[in-house]
């Protein structure tokens, strides 16, 4: 997947597939993790993520801060 700019934001499939997990697993990191960033709701039924803080989160999981 390409990401053409850092603030883009992500439906659920599309974070899901930037992180390399399911999008259960992309759920169950969003309720269970209080490090995870927070879903930006658009509607009822709309939700996304930046993929800016979707990258530096996982780049504090590789580096061990959170």
């Amino acid at each position: 997947m390409k990401i053409t700019q850092k603030t883009e934001l992500l439906r659920t499939k599309a974070a899901a597939a930037l992180l390399g997990v399911s999008t259960t697993t992309l759920w169950r990191l969003e309720q269970s993790d209080p490090t995870f960033p927070r879903k930006i709701v658009i509607t009822s039924r709309c939700v996304g993520w930046r993929a800016e803080s979707l990258l530096n989160w996982l780049e504090g999981k590789e580096a061990g801060r959170v």
